[in-house]
């Protein structure tokens, strides 16, 4: 029986001691995490920007395929790709040594003409005098008289051919219809070309135009000096203001209109994210025509949510929020919308009116979800530790 009795104090003894332990590594592990101080702000409503958003492609304001109006063989190439030309630079030299040759002839046989002219001329005057005297017929004046006017045609067809073939002596050279940049040459040369083949194509951009596809549901919303930005797929870092010029007259087939929009180059601005800090260092990437660019068009206003610029963070590819709720940050997946005014941010969805979010989230990674903050309530208590049972007493029956 004594044996019996301490084998069950042993047994008893032991599994209190554990009990004790597990009980207050338990308390351990629940104990909370001090509170920190995070400034917060109220989400308040006001009317943000209705933005349509639109694709597009960056044009040249004017496009020509240049060619040439007379025949001949390319003797000299004056210009190359990517190369700036101003209106009237000769381009491309022809060969045309025979039209020079035809001209000089077309001259001999103008002043040829104009001679037969004078002779004839003469020749009606007399005709002229001899029949107000009787000596001679009226049909016969009547013959004289058409061949004095066949001679002053003469001269007129003589004259026209001569100016004909002096334009294709100045038409042997080429020369630059607008200001602009050689988008690309197809002559080399050696080459014989004839009028209406393309030698190079030359485009102007200055200024930069966007084509938008509007849908048929908003179209109502686009009118002539409206406001659009854009940024180009090539260079997202940089954003670029437009205004609408030209509003096409009619839908086409895609059930869309097409909406012209001038950009302004020169001064872009730079986004404020975190992927374009190194842009700043970097050379202002230029537009170039057949560019894809997205655009966005102010269609209205809405009233949202509305939080400062600092309370919103990109983390990975979505944007977020920390909400102060119980006493902690909950972290939030938004969608921004446009801003009413510098240094606010709309939300479109993911907040609502009133919530309090955490300021200078962005680009802090001390925010994060479940950070305890200080005046959000009690934290909730941590469990005590189960109460040791009494040691049986010595001796004992039980």
């Amino acid at each position: 029986m004594r044996a019996s009795v301490a084998v069950a104090f042993i047994l008893s003894s032991a599994t209190l001691v554990a009990c004790n332990k597990k009980g207050a590594e338990e308390g351990t592990k629940a104990a909370p995490a001090a509170a920190v101080k995070v400034e917060t702000i109220a989400a308040v409503e006001q009317a943000s920007p209705e933005l349509l958003t639109l694709t597009g492609m960056i044009a040249a304001d004017q496009r020509s395929e240049v060619t040439a109006d007379t025949q001949g063989k390319v003797i000299a190439v004056m210009v190359e790709r990517g190369q700036r030309v101003k209106m009237g630079d000769p381009v491309v030299r022809l060969d045309v040594r025979s039209a020079a040759l035809s001209s000089r002839e077309a001259q001999a046989n103008l002043a040829a003409a104009r001679a037969q002219k004078e002779l004839a001329e003469g020749e009606c005057k007399r005709a002229q005098s001899l029949l107000d005297k009787g000596a001679i017929t009226r049909s016969e004046y009547d013959r004289q008289t058409t061949q004095c006017t066949s001679a002053l045609q003469q001269v007129a067809a003589a004259q026209a051919r001569t100016e004909m073939i002096a334009k294709s002596v100045s038409d042997g050279l080429v020369r630059a219809p607008f200001d602009g940049m050689v988008a690309d040459k197809s002559v080399t040369p050696g080459e014989w070309v004839a009028p209406g083949r393309p030698l190079f194509t030359l485009v102007d951009d200055s200024p930069l135009k966007i084509e938008l596809s509007v849908p048929e549901k908003a179209i109502r919303a686009i009118r002539p000096d409206q406001g659009v930005t854009l940024t180009a797929v090539a260079n997202p870092c940089w954003r670029y203001n437009a205004k609408v010029t030209r509003v096409g007259a009619e839908i086409g087939r895609t059930r869309s209109l097409i909406v012209e929009a001038t950009i302004d180059a020169a001064t872009p601005v730079l986004i404020d994210r975190e992927d374009c800090k190194d842009a700043v260092s970097q050379a202002k990437s230029e537009l170039v025509p057949g560019m894809f660019a997205e655009a966005q068009v102010e269609i209205g206003k809405l009233k949202r949510p509305v939080v400062p610029e600092d309370s919103v963070d990109k983390r990975g590819k979505t944007m977020h929020v920390f909400v102060a709720s119980k006493g902690e940050l909950e972290d939030r997946v938004v969608q921004v919308g446009a801003s009413p005014e510098p240094g606010k941010v709309s939300i479109v969805k993911g907040l609502d009116v009133g919530e309090q979010v955490a300021r200078k989230a962005k680009g802090n990674p001390q925010i994060i979800d479940g950070l305890r903050i200080e005046g959000g309530g009690p934290a909730a208590p941590a469990p005590s530790p189960a109460p040791a049972a009494p040691a049986p007493a010595a001796g004992s029956n039980k």
